[in-house]
This record gives C-alpha cells, structure tokens and sequence, in this order.
C-alpha cells in the first residue's frame, strides 16, 4: 500500500515525490518529532506548576472578592481551567503561525536558492514537468519537516481550544487564515527571490515586517470570536456591514486573501517560465490596481462618514488622506518594478517593433506604439504607470466630489495631482535607470527612487514650501497659494516631459546600437 501511495504521489508531481523522498529521513523524523514533543511537555509543565503551587495569587484561578485564590481543603487553589486553557490556546496561536510564516519562507528561499546557485534549477525547468508541478512540489515539499513539526502540535491546540471553548468552525477559519497567509507570503517572498536574488534572511525579515500585521489581524479575529462581549460589530465595507457577523467577516477575509493568493500564483508561475519577463503584466496591473482602491475605498466609505470625521479640521481631514496617500506610495513603490522592464527587454522592443509611419491614417488609440505602451510587456512601464495613476486618482476624486461634504475638496484634488505626478516622476526616472549597463542597475534605481522620495522631509523646517514638490504635498497645502499650486504642476509636467523625451532618445539609442552590434556580428561571419 505504501508503495502504491508512493507511485501515485510520483505520476502526480515528481517534483513534489523527490523533496519529500530527499527529506523524510528516519533521521530527520526523529529529530522533528523529539524536538515538537518535547517543546509540548516543556510548554504544558510550565502552565501546569502555575497552578499546583499553594499560592494564594495566581493568573489561572477562581478569586474571591478580595481577588484571592480560593483554596480547597487540600490546601491547594481551586483552578479556573477555562482561562488556563484560553491562556494555553492563545500562547499556541501567536508562536505557531510565526514558526510557520517565517520557518517556511526561509526554507523555501534557501532551497530554491542552493538550486539555482548549483544550476540544477535550470535543469529542474528543462524536465517535462509543468511549471505549476514544479512550483507546488518546491512549496510543499522544501518545508515539510516544519509542516511536520507544526502538524505534531495540532492535537495540543485542538485540545486547548476544546478547553477554552472555541468554535470549531472558527478553529478551522483560523487554519484556513494563517495556511492562506503563509501560502501568500511564501509565494510572494519567491517571486521577489526570483527577480532580486535569493536571500533567505532578507525575505524572512520581510515576511516579519508585513506579516504581523495580517498575523495580528487573525488573531483579534480569533480573540473577538471568543469574547464576544468585547466584539465591535461597527466594521462597514460600502455600507455593508461586515463587522456584525463573524462568520461574515471571516469570509470577507478568506475571500480577499484567496484574490491575493490567485494573483501571486499567477504571477509566480509566469515569472518562472519566463525568466526576463516583468512580475506581472500590464493588464493585470490594471484590475490589480483598481480592486486594490475600490478595496481600500469600501472601508472609507463605510467607516468615515460625515458623523464620525471632522470635515471643519483640516488636520483632520488631511490625515485620513495622507494615510491613503501613503498606502498608495508604498503600493506603486512596488508595481514600478514589478512592472519594468530591464535593458536587454527594452532593446528587444525598439528593435522589432513596428513603427507607425507620421502620415498614417489610423486612429490615435490605434496605432501599434500606443498599443505597445499600454499592453506590450517589454514596451516601457511609464504609460502603463499613468494610467493606473489614473484609475487610482479617479476612483478618489470622485469620492472626494460627490460622497463627502467638506470644504476642502480643491485641495485634495490637488494633493491626489501632485502625488500622482511625483509617482509618475519616479517611475520615469526608474525606467531610465533600468536602461543602463550597469549590471546593479535595479538597486541603483531603488537607492535613486528611495532618496527622492525621502531626502524632501529633512528640507522641512528650512523650506515647508518644497513639500508641495514631494509625495508629502498635504503638508504644505494648508497654506499655499492657488498661484505656488499651479507653478508645482507645471513644474513636475514640464519635468515629466524632459524625462519622456529623453527616455524616447535613450531607447533609439540603445536600439541602434543593438542593431548596429547584430549586424556587425553577422557580416564578422566566414562565408564559405
């Protein structure tokens, strides 16, 4: 029987059968299973001493009115064993999720990285195996000694929660949210992995940084689960409220965190086929954009509405936008490079494509450069850039106008202007950063893009004026004058017109030089 499971698991996914046949030592099982179960006993004796002591003040017992542990006629105190397993429980669904999060992305990275220093990965991609199986059989089976010390665990939590009285349907959302979690950390960490480099501590102390927050997220949905009358059913998305319900709430969580999962594995499984191609393309990041703001839009427009924000305030008001603008600059911090093609993908594309004659009769829209700057991959990222700054500064200008009543709404349209323009503004220099030879060109453009974004804030003190020509315009807002508004446009569109000019002149360079290298190559040929 073991050998028939064992021929199936190897017809499904080789990839996955060769980890796990690598892996699954007898060695290495009796080292996890030690390590898990001895970390239960040590974990369990902790809790259990806390309350065999005859001490007349202890966490987990039932008190008197004096707040005194009440004792029985052994001497010993009468233990509140549902807040000693809610203790245990809680502990348990902190450290675990953790280990795993961070565990298993480290193992992934590192693994994946050893085979693509060895060149065995390349070899991996050449095997008739699909990309997905490749993928899935990586994922799965480079941390299952982890997953096989964190499954050792599960009888202990499942017994701590029967204890404490959880749900069991909540248990079993609260697995289904961290496994999502993970599985879109994991996934994420490795895409980055494959166009940055492999750096298993780097991606781990990533995954910590932007992790807690989702990990933190899970677990006070757990917590309000099981204290229900601490439970804030205030939470609106749209009006929709997705707070008043639990079971709602968790599967609006699981929903998006689902969505998210579907675009990086796409994402991913694209980035391995194709090595030089961009993390996603262009169409995606158009739908990608516009769910993430109507996203984030549904939670304003449930939850800051005209009762609860101080439109009269104008810090008041601006904080809320320059949380929203910040947001958006850490999202398009990472979609310019996701979106961006390098120097040898840029040259590809001015050397083959069609150019569309001055005289031609077609429609703007339809000539094949507007085409290619709006879908081609390997076209340059600054138009594709625009328009989802575009979508994102319509779908907030329109909130602004029509959902709220405030007396500000002049200079929000111009903040959402000007950060949009700045956004562009790096974009453009990115991209021209991209086209030179420099083989560091890719941390050259993230040290560039992080300065200019950051250097504007020491300037604060001396010159307030000069926010207005940051992503930090709200600052200034407050007291610039219509003309200091109109001059910080025309300052960054002229600069953005610079910049296309000359990126366009760079690009015919780099293509001619390209052509003129294939052709003197072709003619250095001996001719027999």
């Amino acid at each position: 029987m073991n050998l028939l499971w064992l021929d199936r698991l190897g017809d499904w996914n080789p990839q996955l059968f060769r980890e796990l046949k690598g892996r699954l030592k007898l060695r290495n099982l009796v080292v996890v299973t030690t390590v898990a179960l001895l970390t239960q006993l040590l974990v369990v004796m902790n809790f259990y001493f806390q309350i065999s002591e005859k001490s007349r003040y202890s966490n987990y017992c039932v008190k008197n009115q004096q707040s005194e542990c009440l004792v029985n006629a052994a001497g010993y105190i009468v233990v509140d064993w549902h807040s000693w397993w809610m203790e245990l429980f809680t502990i348990l669904s902190w450290i675990l999720p953790f280990i795993l999060l961070l565990g298993a992305v480290y193992m992934l990275i590192s693994d994946v990285g050893k085979e693509q220093h060895r060149g065995t990965l390349n070899f991996i991609k050449l095997s008739p195996e699909s990309s997905e199986n490749i993928l899935i059989g990586k994922i799965l089976g480079a941390p299952i000694l982890l997953y096989a010390g964190i499954l050792l665990f599960i009888p202990l939590h499942l017994a701590s929660a029967i204890g404490a009285g959880v749900p069991l349907g909540l248990l079993l959302s609260f697995y289904l949210l961290v496994w999502g979690c993970s599985l879109f950390f994991g996934n994420i960490m490795l895409l980055y992995s494959f166009q940055v480099g492999f750096h298993a501590w780097l991606c781990s102390f990533l995954t910590l940084i932007f992790g807690s927050p989702c990990l933190q997220i899970i677990n006070f949905v757990m917590y309000t689960g099981t204290k229900e009358d601490v439970y804030n059913g205030n939470l609106q998305w749209f009006y929709l409220p997705i707070g008043s319900n639990l079971l709602v709430l968790e599967a609006f969580l699981l929903l998006n965190c689902g969505l998210c999962n579907y675009v990086v594995w796409r994402s991913l499984n694209r980035r391995f086929r194709q090595p030089n191609a961009t993390l996603i393309s262009k169409k995606q990041s158009y739908w990608l954009v516009a769910y993430f703001e109507v996203l984030i839009l549904g939670f304003f427009v449930g939850n800051y509405n005209s009762e609860l924000v101080n439109y009269d305030s104008y810090w008041h008001w601006f904080g809320l936008i320059a949380f929203l603008e910040i947001i958006n600059l850490l999202a398009f911090v990472f979609l310019i490079p996701a979106l961006s093609p390098h120097r040898q993908e840029l040259q590809d594309w001015v050397r083959y494509r069609r150019w569309d004659g001055v005289s031609g009769r077609k429609s703007f829209w339809n000539r094949s450069l507007v085409q290619d700057l709006v879908w081609a991959e390997k076209s340059p990222a600054v138009v594709a850039i625009a328009l989802n700054l575009v979508i994102k500064t319509v779908i907030w200008a329109a909130w602004v106008i029509f959902a709220t009543q405030n007396p500000y709404k002049i200079q929000t349209i111009a903040v959402l202007i000007l950060s949009a323009n700045l956004i562009l503004i790096y974009a453009a220099i990115a991209q021209m950063i991209l086209l030179m030879k420099s083989p560091k060109r890719g941390i050259l453009a993230a040290i560039v893009v992080s300065g200019l974004i950051l250097l504007p804030l020491l300037a604060v003190q001396e010159s307030p004026g000069l926010l207005l020509f940051s992503v930090f315009p709200w600052f200034a807002m407050e007291h610039a004058s219509a003309t200091a508004i109109f001059m910080s446009l025309l300052g960054q569109w002229s600069l953005l017109g610079l910049l296309s000019v000359q990126m366009t002149k760079k690009l015919r360079q780099a293509g001619e030089s390209a052509s003129k290298a294939l052709f003197s190559e072709r003619r250095s040929l001996p001719t027999q």
